[in-house]
Parts: structure tokens; C-alpha cells; sequence
């Protein structure tokens, strides 16, 4: 009789390492399954802290805000005007014919202080929009007056400090309304508008030495201001400049001041 062969041997030797293989890989899946767990756990407690970063954020900006607007109430009342935190009136829907409100998207305006003295009315209000690129979104604020005669009628037209676009603008050929006497004026603004006989006529010495002295230094493009008509009404403010409010005072006068030098010409004519 032939000898038995050994149990599940059928002819093939027996391999203690073709075992082994087993806890090897049973060990592997252990260490994957470690890792992806870790790993999740990673992903969750950063999303957790980012969470809770931005609600503490969220909390911080409305505090800051709110105080913003305890402090401007404080002025109202001495300037003896009205006070809105919110735009309830819905203001912005009579800016749309003004180049700044028609920039970005996210549009906002607060902290309104308003006066209205027979068919004059004047507005003090923060204004925000916002451009966003791929990845980023750009908050843009400015403090802004805006003025208004139902008994006047303004030529359409835009002011603003030159920018390093606009100065190249110049040699292609863009529009840019000069003053022969008022080279300082001429070289730091540009005036733009469709009716050029009328913004001239608008644009007396008296207004034009007021632009020049309110020429602003580093950053000029931020502290020089930008002033826009628009049938019955003016704007005026600083490109991307929010005031502080113990500032709000004197840029009120200064709004008053522009829009009497313009009204007095238009009432003229």
C-alpha cells in the first residue's frame, strides 16, 4: 500500500510564510481603515473650528456694528436730524441713475441720517456693494451725501479723482472735460458728461477752486472726492472711504457747501 500524503498537502509542500500572508494583510487593512478614520476625523474637527470661527466672527462684526450705530445716533442728535438704522424707506431704488450704485452686487445701505428742509432734502448714509472673483469676495464702503431740489434740474455728469486707468484712458481718446485756468483741477480729476456746454456752465470758478482745494494726498484717489448728478439730485463722497462718525459733522458741511456753489448756478440760469 502507498503511503498517505499529509492533509491538504495533494502533492504540494507545506508553506508556514503562504499562511502568514493572511495576518499581513488582514494587519494592512487595519492600519487603512486607522488612516481613513483619522483622517475623518481630521476633516471634522477643522470644519468644527471653522464653524465656530465664523460665528464668533458674525458675532464680533454685528457688535462692532451696532455700536457704529449707537455712536452715529449720538450725532443725529446734536445735527438735530432723523435717523434710520435700516434702509425701511428703500432709498436705494432712487440712486440707480448714479455711476456708484450701479457697480457689484450685495447692495446695502444703513446708518441713514436724513433732514428735509421745504423741497430740499439731504441724506447722510453708509453705502456697501461688493465685487467678488473666483475665490474672493471684495467688500467696498463709503460714506455718501445725497442731495436733493425738486426745483432743480442737474446736467448728467460724473467727477472723480484720476486713477492710473484713467490717466491711460486720456491717450486713447476717452472723454475728459478740462479747464484751461485750473491745471491743477484739470490733472487730478476727470469730469465726464454728455452735455459738455452745461457742466461747463455748472463748474464756476467757485466750484472749481472748491474741487481743487479738496485735492487729497497718498492715497489721492481715496482722500479726494467724487461728486455725480443726476436730474434732481447730487452725490458726494470718498471712493472706498467710511467715515468715522465724529467725521460725519464736517462732511455734511462739506456736502451742503457743494450743493449750495451748484444749486446757486443752476438757480441762475
Amino acid at each position: 500500500m502507498g503511503k498517505k500524503q499529509g492533509a491538504g498537502s495533494k502533492g504540494e509542500e507545506f508553506s508556514p510564510l503562504h499562511n502568514a500572508s493572511f495576518p499581513i494583510q488582514n494587519l494592512k487593512s487595519k492600519i487603512v481603515y486607522s488612516m481613513s478614520r483619522d483622517f475623518v476625523t481630521i476633516i471634522v474637527f477643522f470644519t468644527f473650528v471653522a464653524v465656530v470661527i465664523n460665528i464668533l466672527y458674525f458675532q464680533w462684526e454685528n457688535k462692532k456694528e451696532q455700536q457704529r450705530s449707537d455712536k452715529i445716533k449720538l450725532i443725529v442728535a446734536q445735527l438735530k436730524m432723523n435717523f434710520l438704522a435700516e434702509d425701511s424707506n428703500n432709498i436705494i431704488q432712487n440712486l440707480h441713475n448714479f455711476r456708484l450704485f450701479n457697480k457689484g452686487g450685495r447692495k446695502l445701505v444703513k446708518n441713514i441720517l436724513s433732514k428735509e428742509i421745504k423741497n430740499f432734502k439731504i441724506y447722510i448714509f453708509e453705502y456697501r456693494y461688493s465685487i467678488s472673483s473666483a475665490k474672493t469676495r471684495y467688500e467696498h464702503w463709503q460714506t455718501v451725501a445725497f442731495l436733493y431740489d425738486d426745483n432743480m434740474r442737474f446736467c448728467k455728469f460724473f467727477l472723480k479723482p484720476k486713477g492710473i486707468l484713467d490717466q491711460l484712458s486720456h491717450f486713447l481718446g476717452y472723454q475728459d472735460i478740462k479747464f484751461e485756468n485750473y491745471p491743477r483741477f484739470s490733472e487730478q480729476y476727470l469730469l465726464r458728461g454728455s452735455d459738455e456746454q452745461g457742466i461747463r456752465q455748472i463748474f464756476t470758478d467757485n466750484v472749481l477752486s472748491f474741487f481743487e482745494a479738496k485735492i487729497g494726498f497718498y492715497p489721492a484717489i481715496q482722500t479726494t472726492p467724487c461728486l455725480e448728478a443726476a436730474d434732481s439730485c447730487l452725490i458726494y463722497y470718498r471712493e472706498n472711504v467710511r467715515l468715522e462718525p465724529e467725521q460725519i459733522e464736517l462732511f455734511l458741511q462739506e456736502g451742503m457747501e457743494v450743493f449750495d456753489l451748484l444749486r446757486a448756478k443752476v438757480s441762475n440760469n
